[in-house]
């Protein structure tokens, strides 16, 4: 079992010394203070609640769309996505990794 928590910490300290995961750090940091960028985001998260309440009620989506369409305007907000996506491409891949690795090990 030991063995098996290494392991996990070792694809931890991988995830967390990437350029990516710590560019994500920095750039979450900065967008905290960017005013504009939280308005929208916090717009969004209004917005999705009633578009789900309402039963997908078209004219919240259209305003979610338009809101989308602005958030990705946003140079800092498009950085931090495309981080997050590489990151994101890296756990899924250690995940079907592990999945594989369990599936041969049992069947």
């Amino acid at each position: 079992m030991e063995n098996v928590n290494q392991a996990i910490d070792e694809i931890v300290n991988y995830i967390k010394n990437s350029p990516e995961y710590k560019n994500i750090i920095l750039i979450k940091k900065q967008m905290d203070t960017n005013d504009e960028l939280n308005s929208i985001i916090s717009s969004i998260k209004s917005i999705q609640k009633k578009y789900i309440r309402s039963g997908y009620d078209s004219k919240y989506k259209e305003e979610l769309d338009r809101l989308h369409e602005q958030l990705n305007e946003i140079p800092i907000y498009i950085i931090y996505q495309n981080n997050l996506n590489v990151i994101n491409q890296d756990i899924n891949y250690i995940k079907d990794s592990l999945n594989d690795y369990f599936y041969h090990l049992f069947n």
